[in-house]
């Protein structure tokens, strides 16, 4: 019984590896915290998305029902890091693109948002973008931002959000 034991940890030893996340990962699509504050966010809340088992049988169909549910729980997890750290508004890098983001917080400047110019998602983060810098020249004087500001409002008002100076 301890071959069988030793030999099924010895086949899952490989698989189980250690998986760490620095900022190197990631690159920046939007606005939102640090990278520090947004993992350490989704880090305390990752452990919610994890499912409990109950297990009656043989104690090996016991332990394979663990052994699923440990796996099952770490995908989870790993998908809940993804979309949080998403929502915060950093996004796994291309391969490739980690060394500049790398060099970028070794030199102490942040990396650059990708697309801050024009905001990641839909439409209505450009939109939104777009009417504050009308919304600025209009103020300043600019009657041609004044009709870019109307035309902008009215399509964003439609889709349900009310921009408003800050």
């Amino acid at each position: 019984m301890k071959r069988k034991t030793s030999m099924a940890l010895a086949a899952i030893l490989p698989l189980c590896g250690c998986q760490t996340s620095n900022q190197a990962d990631y690159m920046q699509i939007g606005y939102g915290p640090s990278f520090e504050v947004a993992h350490a966010q989704c880090e305390m809340r990752k452990g919610s998305v994890d499912e409990g088992y109950l297990a009656i049988g043989s104690p090996a169909f016991v332990a394979g029902a663990g052994l699923g549910n440990a796996l099952g729980n770490a995908i989870a997890e790993d998908q809940y890091m993804k979309n949080c750290l998403i929502i915060s508004g950093w996004k796994r890098s291309p391969r490739g693109k980690g060394a500049a983001a790398a060099a970028a917080v070794a030199t102490g400047a942040p990396p650059t948002p990708y697309g801050v110019a024009r905001a990641p998602g839909s439409w209505m983060n450009t939109a939104l973008l777009d009417w504050s810098a009308a919304n600025n020249k209009c103020v300043a004087g600019d009657k041609a931002s004044c009709a870019t500001r109307a035309r902008l409002g009215a399509q964003l008002r439609g889709a349900g959000i009310n921009p408003a100076p800050i």
